[in-house]
């Protein structure tokens, strides 16, 4: 089983979320659409308690509804499987191997629906320990209590078939990039930002999540950051217990990130530097009072990969997806990752 990839809640009335993210991308026609679904406080009984879900579709346009009834979702603590339909057929259902689902917004008259099947190329690594174990994306610390909130990349690479209906329009495709991971906890990052790519024109297997914030180790608040690039099968990661990883983020629109390792003796170095002038857009995210506004998020960005191991990459993309979250700063954010 691909680690994480099962619904994390196990009872209780404390606070707790988990929320999935899909992103399709559409190199043709330059756009892509970003699904995001999430259960807040399942128990029920809370100002939180009920799901969401959100779609960032054509030229990073906005639609989201709350469903409401907790005891309506449906999730598999094995495998990555799980379901919430609300009023009027609204909703979703989705796997590794599917993602389906419909919104409409009864005050603008925008609508989508999406069905579409995928063929997982990456999970985290497709790599194993010596006890033939998939690795966590953050490290085996990420089955303890140690970090919040959780979070796993369930596929860095897919390919997608199917189609989506945005409002009177719709988009089929064939093999186009897929991607998706998943978040969860009982508390909240202090603020965070993120990058996602893999829509590379001139290396169509190539794939990289860049991530960083302020979030809770052990109880106290660390500053860390993490690189994972796929490529020929192969995974390049640079994470915070290995890597001397640099980040300098500006409050929107430029996001540049250095990492350094050793591996078996020899260096592997990466830069990436993503740009935007598009203004971006606000999505809800689950926070300890419930959704707010307090992300913003483009899949319109431009990107910058350098990378220097046993191969030499450079190349760049316009369909990278950029995002900032959290306690919005007015002036730029950098700092060394700790080592952890």
């Amino acid at each position: 089983m691909l680690p994480h990839s099962g619904y994390h809640w196990r009872g209780g009335s404390d606070r707790f979320f988990e929320g999935w993210y899909y992103r399709l991308t559409l190199p043709r026609i330059g756009q892509s659409f970003a699904f995001m679904y999430a259960i807040d406080d399942p128990q029920g009984g809370t100002a939180c308690s009920g799901g969401s879900l959100q779609v960032l579709g054509i030229d990073d346009l906005h639609l989201w509804r709350t469903i409401p009834n907790p005891r309506t979702f449906h999730a598999s603590r094995d495998r990555l499987m799980l379901e919430h339909w609300g009023a009027a057929g609204q909703g979703y259902s989705a796997s590794d191997r599917h993602n389906k689902g419909a919104i409409s917004d009864p005050v603008t008259s925008m609508s989508c629906r999406w069905d579409y099947h995928i063929e997982p190329i990456y999970t985290w690594g497709n790599v194993r320990d010596n006890a033939g174990q998939a690795i966590p994306t953050m490290g085996y610390l990420s089955y303890l209590p140690v970090f919040e909130p959780g979070w796993q990349i369930l596929m860095a690479h897919g390919l997608a078939t199917g189609a989506i209906a945005w409002n009177d329009r719709v988009y089929e495709f064939d093999r186009a990039p897929a991607y998706c991971e998943k978040n969860w906890g009982r508390s909240f990052p202090q603020q965070w930002f993120w990058l996602q790519c893999n829509a590379f024109s001139e290396y169509p297997d190539l794939t990289i999540t860049v991530a960083g914030g302020i979030r809770e180790f052990l109880g106290a608040a660390r500053s860390v950051a993490m690189v994972g690039i796929h490529y020929n099968g192969k995974l390049y990661s640079f994470m915070p217990e290995n890597s001397d990883i640099y980040c300098r983020i500006a409050p929107w629109g430029d996001w540049q990130i250095e990492a350094h390792k050793q591996e078996y003796g020899s260096p592997q170095d990466v830069c990436i530097h993503g740009t935007t002038l598009h203004r971006g857009t606000l999505i809800m995210v689950p926070r300890a009072t419930g959704l707010e506004y307090c992300c913003r998020d483009t899949t319109r960005g431009d990107l910058k990969l350098k990378l220097n191991a046993d191969l030499q990459i450079n190349t760049s993309s316009n369909l990278a997806a950029l995002e900032v979250g959290g306690k919005l700063w007015d002036r730029v954010w950098q700092f060394r990752s700790d080592r952890i």
